[in-house]
Protein backbone atom coordinates (compact mmCIF):
# COMPACT_ATOMS: atom_id res chain seq x y z
CA UNK A 1 0.00 0.00 0.00
CA UNK A 2 2.59 2.26 0.79
CA UNK A 3 4.32 1.58 -2.56
CA UNK A 4 1.01 2.50 -4.27
CA UNK A 5 0.95 5.69 -2.44
CA UNK A 6 4.58 6.86 -3.35
CA UNK A 7 3.82 6.13 -6.65
CA UNK A 8 0.66 8.16 -7.13
CA UNK A 9 2.59 10.91 -5.05
CA UNK A 10 5.36 10.56 -7.66
CA UNK A 11 2.90 10.20 -10.61
CA UNK A 12 1.33 13.51 -9.01
CA UNK A 13 4.56 15.65 -8.91
CA UNK A 14 5.71 14.99 -12.50
CA UNK A 15 2.05 15.59 -13.78
CA UNK A 16 2.37 18.74 -11.94
CA UNK A 17 6.00 19.61 -13.23
CA UNK A 18 4.21 18.90 -16.75
CA UNK A 19 1.49 21.02 -15.80
CA UNK A 20 4.08 24.10 -15.20
CA UNK A 21 6.00 23.51 -17.92
CA UNK A 22 2.82 23.42 -20.28
CA UNK A 23 1.72 26.30 -18.87
CA UNK A 24 5.17 28.35 -19.00
CA UNK A 25 5.25 27.41 -22.56
CA UNK A 26 1.31 28.66 -23.21
CA UNK A 27 1.93 31.81 -21.63
CA UNK A 28 5.50 32.02 -24.20
CA UNK A 29 3.46 31.38 -27.01
CA UNK A 30 0.25 33.99 -25.73
CA UNK A 31 3.38 36.50 -25.64
CA UNK A 32 4.63 36.00 -28.95
CA UNK A 33 1.30 35.86 -30.79
CA UNK A 34 0.79 39.13 -28.70
CA UNK A 35 4.20 41.08 -30.10
CA UNK A 36 3.65 39.46 -33.66
CA UNK A 37 0.11 41.27 -33.62
CA UNK A 38 1.44 44.82 -32.12
CA UNK A 39 4.10 44.22 -35.18
CA UNK A 40 1.84 43.37 -38.10
CA UNK A 41 -0.63 46.39 -36.77
CA UNK A 42 2.55 48.52 -36.61
CA UNK A 43 3.32 47.40 -40.00
CA UNK A 44 -0.09 48.63 -41.55
CA UNK A 45 -0.32 51.74 -39.92
CA UNK A 46 3.43 52.53 -40.98
CA UNK A 47 1.88 51.39 -44.48
CA UNK A 48 -1.39 53.38 -44.45
CA UNK A 49 0.80 56.44 -43.60
CA UNK A 50 3.27 55.80 -46.10
CA UNK A 51 1.14 55.44 -49.16
CA UNK A 52 -2.27 57.22 -48.50
CA UNK A 53 -1.03 60.17 -45.57
CA UNK A 54 2.39 61.20 -47.07
CA UNK A 55 2.74 60.23 -50.03
CA UNK A 56 0.18 62.53 -52.07
CA UNK A 57 0.94 60.61 -55.42
CA UNK A 58 -0.66 57.45 -54.50
CA UNK A 59 -3.86 59.41 -53.37
CA UNK A 60 -5.36 59.23 -56.98
CA UNK A 61 -8.99 58.82 -58.62
CA UNK A 62 -7.14 57.34 -61.64
CA UNK A 63 -4.48 54.48 -61.16
CA UNK A 64 -0.82 55.30 -61.51
CA UNK A 65 2.06 52.82 -62.87
CA UNK A 66 5.90 53.32 -62.87
CA UNK A 67 6.72 55.71 -65.48
CA UNK A 68 8.86 53.74 -67.31
CA UNK A 69 5.88 52.24 -68.85
CA UNK A 70 5.93 55.50 -71.42
CA UNK A 71 8.46 56.37 -73.16
CA UNK A 72 10.63 59.57 -72.18
CA UNK A 73 9.01 59.68 -68.77
CA UNK A 74 11.40 58.66 -65.48
CA UNK A 75 10.42 59.30 -61.61
CA UNK A 76 10.79 62.95 -60.57
CA UNK A 77 13.23 64.68 -59.05
CA UNK A 78 12.39 65.50 -55.45
CA UNK A 79 14.16 68.07 -53.41
CA UNK A 80 12.26 69.20 -50.13
CA UNK A 81 14.78 71.64 -49.20
CA UNK A 82 14.08 73.60 -52.10
CA UNK A 83 11.90 77.01 -51.70
CA UNK A 84 8.79 77.72 -52.41
CA UNK A 85 8.63 80.37 -55.12
CA UNK A 86 7.92 83.86 -54.23
CA UNK A 87 7.13 85.13 -57.28
CA UNK A 88 3.62 82.19 -57.91
CA UNK A 89 1.08 85.11 -58.90
CA UNK A 90 -2.38 84.50 -56.88
CA UNK A 91 -4.01 87.37 -57.93
CA UNK A 92 -5.03 86.59 -61.54
CA UNK A 93 -8.30 86.28 -63.07
CA UNK A 94 -8.42 82.88 -63.20
CA UNK A 95 -7.47 83.03 -59.27
CA UNK A 96 -10.47 85.77 -58.96
CA UNK A 97 -13.01 83.72 -60.94
CA UNK A 98 -12.36 80.78 -59.02
CA UNK A 99 -12.79 82.53 -56.17
CA UNK A 100 -15.75 84.18 -57.36
CA UNK A 101 -17.80 81.04 -58.52
CA UNK A 102 -16.61 78.04 -56.18
CA UNK A 103 -15.88 81.09 -53.40
CA UNK A 104 -18.18 79.34 -50.54
CA UNK A 105 -16.41 75.68 -51.79
CA UNK A 106 -12.86 76.75 -50.30
CA UNK A 107 -12.05 72.94 -50.19
CA UNK A 108 -12.47 72.99 -54.19
CA UNK A 109 -10.33 76.27 -54.40
CA UNK A 110 -7.37 74.82 -52.58
CA UNK A 111 -7.56 71.50 -54.92
CA UNK A 112 -7.64 74.08 -57.69
CA UNK A 113 -4.17 76.44 -57.10
CA UNK A 114 -1.11 74.24 -56.43
CA UNK A 115 0.31 77.83 -55.33
CA UNK A 116 -1.61 77.11 -52.41
CA UNK A 117 -0.75 74.04 -51.36
CA UNK A 118 2.20 73.17 -52.99
CA UNK A 119 4.62 73.62 -49.99
CA UNK A 120 2.52 71.63 -47.77
CA UNK A 121 0.89 69.26 -49.75
CA UNK A 122 -1.81 69.39 -48.07
CA UNK A 123 -5.24 72.02 -47.15
CA UNK A 124 -6.22 73.48 -44.13
CA UNK A 125 -10.22 74.69 -43.35
CA UNK A 126 -11.36 75.53 -40.45
CA UNK A 127 -8.04 73.62 -38.39
CA UNK A 128 -9.02 70.75 -40.13
CA UNK A 129 -6.06 69.21 -42.81
CA UNK A 130 -7.35 67.42 -46.04
CA UNK A 131 -5.05 65.81 -48.33
CA UNK A 132 -6.18 67.25 -51.89
CA UNK A 133 -7.01 64.91 -55.12
CA UNK A 134 -4.78 64.61 -57.61
CA UNK A 135 -6.31 65.44 -61.28
CA UNK A 136 -5.51 66.95 -64.54
CA UNK A 137 -6.73 70.65 -65.17
CA UNK A 138 -5.28 71.21 -68.55
CA UNK A 139 -4.93 68.19 -71.24
CA UNK A 140 -3.92 68.14 -74.69
CA UNK A 141 -2.95 65.39 -77.70
CA UNK A 142 0.66 64.86 -78.59
CA UNK A 143 0.85 63.49 -82.31
CA UNK A 144 1.67 59.99 -81.04
CA UNK A 145 -1.64 59.91 -79.96
CA UNK A 146 -1.15 59.86 -76.17
CA UNK A 147 -2.74 62.75 -73.47
CA UNK A 148 -0.38 65.31 -71.77
CA UNK A 149 -1.71 66.66 -68.69
CA UNK A 150 -0.90 69.30 -66.15
CA UNK A 151 -2.59 67.99 -63.05
CA UNK A 152 -3.58 70.65 -59.99
CA UNK A 153 -0.42 69.78 -58.15
CA UNK A 154 1.12 71.92 -61.12
CA UNK A 155 3.16 68.79 -62.55
CA UNK A 156 3.10 66.97 -65.93
CA UNK A 157 0.86 63.47 -66.79
CA UNK A 158 0.59 61.16 -69.47
CA UNK A 159 -1.38 58.39 -70.32
CA UNK A 160 -2.02 56.49 -73.59
CA UNK A 161 -5.21 57.48 -74.75
CA UNK A 162 -8.33 59.69 -72.97
CA UNK A 163 -9.98 56.03 -72.55
CA UNK A 164 -7.24 55.07 -69.93
CA UNK A 165 -7.55 54.89 -66.62
CA UNK A 166 -3.63 55.06 -65.84
CA UNK A 167 -1.38 58.08 -65.72
CA UNK A 168 2.15 57.98 -65.20
CA UNK A 169 4.06 60.60 -64.09
CA UNK A 170 4.94 63.39 -62.62
CA UNK A 171 7.15 63.74 -65.68
CA UNK A 172 11.15 64.77 -64.86
CA UNK A 173 11.32 68.39 -65.19
CA UNK A 174 7.59 68.85 -65.01
CA UNK A 175 7.72 72.38 -63.24
CA UNK A 176 10.85 75.14 -64.15
CA UNK A 177 13.13 74.94 -61.89
CA UNK A 178 10.98 72.46 -59.80
CA UNK A 179 9.39 75.01 -57.95
CA UNK A 180 7.01 76.34 -60.31
CA UNK A 181 3.67 74.80 -60.89
CA UNK A 182 2.47 75.02 -64.37
CA UNK A 183 -0.84 76.36 -65.34
CA UNK A 184 -0.94 74.81 -68.65
CA UNK A 185 0.47 73.39 -71.52
CA UNK A 186 0.59 73.40 -75.75
CA UNK A 187 2.34 72.24 -78.48
CA UNK A 188 3.53 75.21 -80.44
CA UNK A 189 2.73 75.31 -84.83
CA UNK A 190 5.92 71.86 -85.50
CA UNK A 191 4.47 69.70 -82.97
CA UNK A 192 7.17 68.80 -81.92
CA UNK A 193 8.24 71.91 -79.20
CA UNK A 194 6.24 72.13 -75.64
CA UNK A 195 5.47 75.78 -74.22
CA UNK A 196 3.39 75.83 -71.12
CA UNK A 197 2.46 78.59 -68.73
CA UNK A 198 3.61 78.59 -65.15
CA UNK A 199 1.98 80.32 -62.04
CA UNK A 200 4.30 83.01 -62.27
CA UNK A 201 2.56 84.17 -65.85
CA UNK A 202 5.52 83.90 -67.71
CA UNK A 203 5.65 81.77 -70.98
CA UNK A 204 7.90 78.64 -70.61
CA UNK A 205 9.94 76.28 -73.62
CA UNK A 206 10.88 72.70 -74.14
CA UNK A 207 12.93 72.62 -77.08
CA UNK A 208 12.99 69.43 -79.34
CA UNK A 209 15.30 66.47 -78.91
CA UNK A 210 18.55 66.55 -81.62
CA UNK A 211 16.89 64.24 -83.51
CA UNK A 212 13.97 66.74 -84.06
CA UNK A 213 11.60 64.39 -81.60
CA UNK A 214 9.66 66.14 -78.55
CA UNK A 215 11.33 65.68 -75.32
CA UNK A 216 8.94 66.11 -72.43
CA UNK A 217 11.90 65.47 -69.96
CA UNK A 218 14.58 68.66 -70.99
CA UNK A 219 14.38 71.38 -68.81
CA UNK A 220 12.11 74.35 -69.42
CA UNK A 221 13.06 77.72 -70.51
CA UNK A 222 12.11 81.11 -70.10
CA UNK A 223 10.24 82.38 -73.22
CA UNK A 224 11.50 86.64 -73.67
CA UNK A 225 8.82 88.81 -73.67
CA UNK A 226 6.01 86.96 -72.68
CA UNK A 227 5.03 87.59 -68.93
CA UNK A 228 1.86 88.21 -67.29
CA UNK A 229 -0.02 86.08 -69.40
CA UNK A 230 -2.40 83.02 -67.84
CA UNK A 231 -3.02 81.26 -71.44
CA UNK A 232 -1.49 80.91 -75.41
CA UNK A 233 -2.63 79.18 -78.78
CA UNK A 234 -1.69 80.32 -82.49
CA UNK A 235 -4.13 82.13 -84.76
CA UNK A 236 -5.24 79.91 -87.10
CA UNK A 237 -5.56 82.76 -89.91
CA UNK A 238 -2.63 84.59 -88.92
CA UNK A 239 -0.34 81.56 -87.49
CA UNK A 240 0.64 83.96 -84.58
CA UNK A 241 0.81 83.35 -80.93
CA UNK A 242 -2.33 84.82 -78.63
CA UNK A 243 -2.05 85.08 -75.27
CA UNK A 244 -4.75 85.74 -72.07
CA UNK A 245 -3.25 88.17 -69.54
CA UNK A 246 -3.61 88.03 -66.15
CA UNK A 247 -6.84 90.30 -66.68
CA UNK A 248 -8.47 88.49 -69.29
CA UNK A 249 -7.59 90.39 -72.24
CA UNK A 250 -6.45 88.56 -75.14
CA UNK A 251 -2.79 89.97 -76.96
CA UNK A 252 -1.27 88.88 -80.00
CA UNK A 253 2.18 89.03 -81.28
CA UNK A 254 2.68 90.59 -84.99
CA UNK A 255 5.22 88.16 -86.32
CA UNK A 256 5.64 84.90 -85.97
CA UNK A 257 8.63 85.46 -83.70
CA UNK A 258 7.04 84.18 -80.35
CA UNK A 259 10.10 86.41 -78.42
CA UNK A 260 8.41 89.47 -79.67
CA UNK A 261 6.49 91.84 -77.76
CA UNK A 262 2.66 91.62 -77.61
CA UNK A 263 -0.30 93.89 -78.65
CA UNK A 264 -3.48 93.95 -77.17
CA UNK A 265 -5.53 92.57 -79.95
CA UNK A 266 -8.87 94.84 -80.90
CA UNK A 267 -12.09 92.43 -80.66
CA UNK A 268 -15.97 92.82 -79.44
CA UNK A 269 -15.54 90.24 -76.38
CA UNK A 270 -17.02 91.67 -73.67
CA UNK A 271 -15.81 90.25 -70.95
CA UNK A 272 -12.79 88.58 -69.12
CA UNK A 273 -12.09 85.34 -70.53
CA UNK A 274 -9.84 82.10 -69.44
CA UNK A 275 -9.90 79.94 -72.49
CA UNK A 276 -10.19 80.16 -76.25
CA UNK A 277 -10.04 76.94 -78.20
CA UNK A 278 -10.93 75.97 -82.21
CA UNK A 279 -14.59 73.75 -82.48
CA UNK A 280 -14.34 70.87 -85.75
CA UNK A 281 -15.76 73.59 -88.02
CA UNK A 282 -13.38 76.55 -87.38
CA UNK A 283 -15.52 78.93 -85.02
CA UNK A 284 -14.11 79.83 -81.52
CA UNK A 285 -14.88 78.81 -78.53
CA UNK A 286 -14.73 80.56 -75.33
CA UNK A 287 -14.86 79.59 -71.81
CA UNK A 288 -15.21 83.01 -69.73
CA UNK A 289 -14.37 83.85 -66.33
CA UNK A 290 -17.56 82.49 -64.99
CA UNK A 291 -16.35 78.80 -66.80
CA UNK A 292 -19.09 79.13 -68.98
CA UNK A 293 -18.70 77.62 -72.88
CA UNK A 294 -20.15 80.02 -75.46
CA UNK A 295 -19.33 80.27 -79.23
CA UNK A 296 -18.24 83.20 -81.07
CA UNK A 297 -21.22 84.10 -83.71
CA UNK A 298 -19.03 84.47 -86.68
CA UNK A 299 -16.09 82.36 -88.41
CA UNK A 300 -14.17 86.24 -88.11
CA UNK A 301 -14.78 85.84 -84.60
CA UNK A 302 -12.24 89.04 -84.04
CA UNK A 303 -15.13 91.10 -85.06
CA UNK A 304 -18.03 89.46 -84.09
CA UNK A 305 -19.74 89.21 -80.10
CA UNK A 306 -19.75 86.31 -78.36
CA UNK A 307 -23.18 84.44 -79.15
CA UNK A 308 -24.67 85.26 -76.10
CA UNK A 309 -28.17 84.50 -77.68
CA UNK A 310 -28.13 80.41 -77.23
CA UNK A 311 -27.11 80.70 -73.59
CA UNK A 312 -23.78 78.53 -72.46
CA UNK A 313 -23.05 75.07 -71.61
CA UNK A 314 -25.15 73.68 -68.85
CA UNK A 315 -21.56 72.89 -67.23
CA UNK A 316 -19.09 74.62 -65.78
CA UNK A 317 -15.91 73.89 -67.50
CA UNK A 318 -11.88 74.34 -67.11
CA UNK A 319 -10.63 72.67 -70.10
CA UNK A 320 -11.85 71.23 -73.46
CA UNK A 321 -10.54 68.44 -75.74
CA UNK A 322 -12.02 67.14 -78.69
CA UNK A 323 -12.19 63.27 -79.47
CA UNK A 324 -12.12 61.43 -83.26
CA UNK A 325 -15.73 61.42 -82.83
CA UNK A 326 -15.77 65.46 -83.16
CA UNK A 327 -17.52 65.57 -78.85
CA UNK A 328 -15.49 67.20 -76.32
CA UNK A 329 -14.57 65.52 -73.67
CA UNK A 330 -14.85 68.34 -70.55
CA UNK A 331 -12.81 69.05 -67.63
CA UNK A 332 -15.97 69.68 -65.62
CA UNK A 333 -16.23 71.16 -61.89
CA UNK A 334 -17.19 68.92 -59.59
CA UNK A 335 -18.50 70.48 -56.28
CA UNK A 336 -18.92 67.67 -54.24
CA UNK A 337 -15.97 65.78 -55.43
CA UNK A 338 -13.60 69.05 -54.77
CA UNK A 339 -11.91 68.18 -58.03
CA UNK A 340 -12.47 68.78 -62.44
CA UNK A 341 -13.37 65.43 -63.68
CA UNK A 342 -13.09 64.14 -66.89
CA UNK A 343 -16.81 64.03 -68.94
CA UNK A 344 -17.63 63.81 -72.64
CA UNK A 345 -20.37 64.79 -74.89
CA UNK A 346 -23.01 62.23 -76.04
CA UNK A 347 -24.13 64.87 -79.27
CA UNK A 348 -21.42 66.99 -81.44
CA UNK A 349 -22.64 70.41 -80.49
CA UNK A 350 -21.00 72.89 -78.24
CA UNK A 351 -23.94 72.85 -76.17
CA UNK A 352 -24.23 69.45 -75.99
CA UNK A 353 -24.58 67.84 -72.14
CA UNK A 354 -21.38 66.68 -70.56
CA UNK A 355 -21.72 62.97 -69.18
CA UNK A 356 -19.23 60.66 -66.80
CA UNK A 357 -17.09 58.50 -68.79
CA UNK A 358 -18.44 55.50 -67.96
CA UNK A 359 -22.37 56.42 -69.42
CA UNK A 360 -20.27 57.13 -72.76
CA UNK A 361 -17.82 53.86 -72.32
CA UNK A 362 -20.50 51.81 -74.71
CA UNK A 363 -20.31 53.85 -77.34
CA UNK A 364 -16.16 54.10 -78.08
CA UNK A 365 -16.26 51.19 -80.10
CA UNK A 366 -18.82 51.73 -82.69
CA UNK A 367 -18.20 56.07 -82.77
CA UNK A 368 -18.35 57.66 -86.47
CA UNK A 369 -14.56 58.76 -87.22
CA UNK A 370 -15.37 62.62 -87.76
CA UNK A 371 -11.71 64.29 -86.89
CA UNK A 372 -7.98 63.00 -87.01
CA UNK A 373 -5.86 63.83 -84.46
CA UNK A 374 -4.12 66.08 -86.24
CA UNK A 375 -7.88 68.09 -86.40
CA UNK A 376 -7.81 67.71 -82.50
CA UNK A 377 -4.27 69.26 -81.65
CA UNK A 378 -5.39 71.76 -83.99
CA UNK A 379 -8.31 72.55 -82.58
CA UNK A 380 -6.57 72.83 -79.51
CA UNK A 381 -3.47 74.52 -80.08
CA UNK A 382 -5.20 76.64 -83.04
CA UNK A 383 -2.44 75.88 -85.76
CA UNK A 384 0.08 73.85 -86.98
CA UNK A 385 1.17 75.27 -90.00
CA UNK A 386 5.50 74.72 -89.29
CA UNK A 387 3.92 71.06 -89.29
CA UNK A 388 2.53 70.83 -92.42
CA UNK A 389 5.57 72.76 -94.29
CA UNK A 390 8.09 70.73 -92.78
CA UNK A 391 5.93 67.81 -93.94
CA UNK A 392 5.21 69.22 -97.56
CA UNK A 393 9.04 69.32 -98.12
CA UNK A 394 9.09 65.17 -97.19
CA UNK A 395 8.66 63.54 -99.92
CA UNK A 396 7.32 60.86 -97.94
CA UNK A 397 4.16 62.45 -96.82
CA UNK A 398 3.06 62.49 -100.46
CA UNK A 399 0.87 58.96 -100.03
CA UNK A 400 -0.05 60.24 -96.32
CA UNK A 401 -3.96 60.42 -96.59
CA UNK A 402 -3.73 62.82 -93.19
CA UNK A 403 -1.35 64.99 -94.40
CA UNK A 404 -3.33 64.99 -97.90
CA UNK A 405 -6.27 66.13 -95.62
CA UNK A 406 -5.03 68.46 -93.80
CA UNK A 407 -3.69 70.56 -96.83
CA UNK A 408 -7.42 69.77 -98.19
CA UNK A 409 -8.60 71.28 -94.95
CA UNK A 410 -6.64 74.50 -94.43
CA UNK A 411 -7.32 75.29 -98.37
CA UNK A 412 -10.97 75.03 -97.95
CA UNK A 413 -11.05 76.92 -94.89
CA UNK A 414 -9.68 79.74 -96.81
CA UNK A 415 -12.04 79.06 -99.26
CA UNK A 416 -14.96 79.56 -97.28
CA UNK A 417 -13.18 82.81 -95.33
CA UNK A 418 -12.95 84.41 -98.73
CA UNK A 419 -16.46 83.59 -99.44
CA UNK A 420 -17.76 84.91 -96.54
CA UNK A 421 -15.26 88.36 -96.48
CA UNK A 422 -16.71 88.86 -99.89
CA UNK A 423 -20.59 88.35 -98.84
CA UNK A 424 -19.23 91.15 -95.77
CA UNK A 425 -18.31 93.80 -98.35
CA UNK A 426 -21.76 94.80 -99.26
CA UNK A 427 -23.49 94.69 -95.47
CA UNK A 428 -21.01 93.50 -93.70
CA UNK A 429 -23.90 92.07 -91.48
CA UNK A 430 -23.63 88.34 -92.21
CA UNK A 431 -22.79 86.24 -89.85
CA UNK A 432 -22.99 82.93 -88.44
CA UNK A 433 -26.97 83.22 -87.56
CA UNK A 434 -27.55 84.29 -91.44
CA UNK A 435 -26.25 81.26 -92.41
CA UNK A 436 -28.45 79.27 -90.47
CA UNK A 437 -31.14 81.54 -91.22
CA UNK A 438 -30.55 80.85 -95.48
CA UNK A 439 -30.05 76.76 -94.12
CA UNK A 440 -33.33 76.55 -92.59
CA UNK A 441 -35.07 78.38 -95.57
CA UNK A 442 -33.95 76.20 -98.00
CA UNK A 443 -34.78 72.45 -96.17
CA UNK A 444 -38.13 74.38 -95.46
CA UNK A 445 -38.56 74.88 -99.33
CA UNK A 446 -37.64 71.46 -100.14
CA UNK A 447 -40.20 70.70 -97.48
CA UNK A 448 -42.74 72.29 -99.34
CA UNK A 449 -41.63 71.40 -102.59
CA UNK A 450 -42.51 67.89 -101.34
CA UNK A 451 -45.59 68.45 -99.77
CA UNK A 452 -47.01 70.26 -103.12
CA UNK A 453 -45.94 66.81 -105.50
CA UNK A 454 -47.23 64.80 -102.55
CA UNK A 455 -50.77 66.72 -102.87
CA UNK A 456 -51.04 66.92 -106.83
CA UNK A 457 -50.49 62.94 -106.64
CA UNK A 458 -53.70 62.69 -104.42
CA UNK A 459 -55.54 65.35 -106.77
CA UNK A 460 -54.58 63.41 -109.55
CA UNK A 461 -57.72 60.85 -108.24
CA UNK A 462 -60.18 63.25 -107.02
CA UNK A 463 -62.70 64.25 -109.95
CA UNK A 464 -62.88 67.67 -108.38
CA UNK A 465 -59.26 68.51 -109.25
CA UNK A 466 -59.60 71.30 -111.02
CA UNK A 467 -61.71 73.67 -109.02
CA UNK A 468 -59.90 72.47 -105.66
CA UNK A 469 -56.80 74.03 -107.22
CA UNK A 470 -58.64 77.08 -108.95
CA UNK A 471 -59.15 77.45 -104.72
CA UNK A 472 -56.05 76.99 -103.57
CA UNK A 473 -53.35 78.27 -105.65
CA UNK A 474 -50.64 77.77 -103.33
CA UNK A 475 -50.62 73.87 -104.25
CA UNK A 476 -49.87 74.83 -108.08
Amino acid sequence: MSSVNSVNSVNSVNNSKNNSTKGKKDKYFQSLVNFGSIILIAIIVYLIYKYFIVNNNKLRLEGFVNSTTIPNITNPNTNTNKKPNTSISTNTIYEKSIKKVYGINTRLVCSMLPNIFNSSNVCKINNETFVPYNFPVHIIKLLDGSILAVFNDGRLYQKNNMVSTIWSGPITNSMPQDIVPMRMVTLSKDLVTLLGVGFDNILYIKSPDTNGKLDLTVPWKQVPNNSSIIYVLFDNQTNFLLSIDIKGKLFTKNSNDITSSNQELITKIDRPILRLYYDLNGYMLVIDNNFDLYQFSDLNWKTTLINTSRGANNSKLQDLLYDNDGKMYGLVFNNNGFMVQIMKQQSIFYLSDFFELDMNITSENNANFVMSDQDIIKSKIGSIYDFLAIADDNDANDDDPNFAYQKQTIENQKKLRDFCSNRNIVSGSNNYDNYDLLSSVDKNNDKIADLKNIVNNLLAYEPDSENIKLNNPIIL
